[in-house]
């Protein structure tokens, strides 16, 4: 049986992982070049080994303790379920999804990616609350199995020296890089003066921060997947 997941965020991930054990095809389709890029999300990862994946690097890229880089635990996890069988879809838009009689969902992809035309599966799975590109055009999915919902507002991560710590220090999260910098983020409309950030990323989080924990999203997608079988 044939799963489309669209969005590639870690909600998406922890959807495919869990199909994959259950013996489905799955194809993870979303609009980057690179899935999990750019970093648009705090690595924080607190039970790291409720992920059944490894993302390890022989260079520590991934981080260490409880701060991650989520950009490298996704190339990690990437490699991980493409050697269980998912496949990637990148740089593809979904123009339609429509449920027909039988049950099945006929899913027209567009784009410069592997796939073009119209193409036929058993579930399609919607994630792409979990994924924030805001260059790109939607998708259009106007069917689905089942859909990730959740709660977001705007969203503001600082990257800048370890000297500059003080300045941040009522941030949600401080993330300790393993390239010697920090990244402080908070919730809502925030602005600093500091002249010595290096980084400004502006995106939308969910507004329950637990979400914000890169193991708590990777199990929401596992169970994503448990209450769309």
């Amino acid at each position: 049986m044939n799963v489309l997941i669209v969005g590639a965020g870690l909600v998406a991930y922890g959807c495919a992982y869990a199909a994959l054990q259950d013996g489905y095809r799955v194809q993870v389709a979303d609009h980057p070049i690179e899935f999990g890029l750019p970093n648009t999300w705090p690595s924080v990862l607190f039970k790291r080994n409720s992920i059944p994946l490894s993302f390890s690097t022989d260079q520590n890229f991934e981080g260490s303790d409880n701060s991650f880089r989520h950009e490298w635990i996704m190339k990690g996890m990437s490699i991980e379920l493409a050697r269980l069988g998912a496949e990637y879809l990148h740089r593809t838009r979904i123009v339609s999804s429509v449920q027909d009689n039988n049950g099945l969902f006929n899913v027209e992809l567009t784009g410069a990616g592997q796939q073009n035309g119209m193409f036929e599966y058993d579930k399609v799975i919607d994630t792409t609350q979990d994924t924030w590109i805001p260059w790109a055009k939607p998708h259009n999915i106007s069917e689905a199995s089942n859909i990730y919902h959740a709660e977001r507002e705007e969203a503001i991560g600082y990257v800048h020296l370890q000297s500059s710590i003080g300045d941040f220090n009522d941030a949600i999260y401080q993330i300790h890089r393993e390239d010697g910098l920090l990244e402080s983020w908070y919730q809502g409309d925030h602005t600093t003066t500091n002249l010595k950030v290096i980084e400004i990323i502006s995106t939308m989080l969910p507004v329950n921060h637990a979400l914000w924990d890169c193991s708590v999203r990777f199990q929401t997608g596992m169970k994503l997947w448990s209450d769309t079988k």
